[in-house]
């Protein structure tokens, strides 16, 4: 009995690593990964509902490449080019750091941005080419 609960274990943890490792080579999926960041972060402003000047929605990969002056040109290229990308980063070259933060918290240094691990995650879905997956 003990044998057989060890069996399945290993078989369990094979089956665990396995899903990891083809997790690691798949990328980066819109639906599984993006969206929550979105979701997160992006949607308060950038949703079908709110006025925003870029005219950007982030409710659903659809609405977001309708974006007239933003979506496909944002995402075109890899993510040191990609519009997207450098408004998530540091220092944009053009407007403020997305999300926007009041100004007061940034200057108290509580302003709050993605993390590394979710740069990462849209650096990837771009430079696989920004798929609706």
């Amino acid at each position: 009995m003990r044998l057989t609960g060890a069996v399945v274990a290993l078989l369990v943890l094979g089956l665990v690593v396995a899903r990891a490792q083809e997790k690691g080579t798949a990328g980066a999926s819109f639906k599984d990964d993006v969206f929550p960041v979105f979701r997160k972060y992006c949607l308060p402003c950038h949703s079908e509902d709110n006025f925003n000047p870029s005219e950007l929605s982030l409710d659903s990969y659809d609405l977001m490449m309708q974006g007239e002056r933003t979506a496909r040109s944002s995402l075109q290229g890899k993510h040191k080019r990609a519009s997207l990308q450098k408004k998530l980063g540091e220092a944009p070259p053009f407007g403020e750091r997305m999300p926007l933060n009041k100004k007061h918290v940034i200057s108290e240094g509580k302003a709050k941005y993605l993390s590394e691990s979710e740069l990462k995650i849209i650096t990837e879905w771009i430079n696989q080419g920004a798929k609706n997956n």
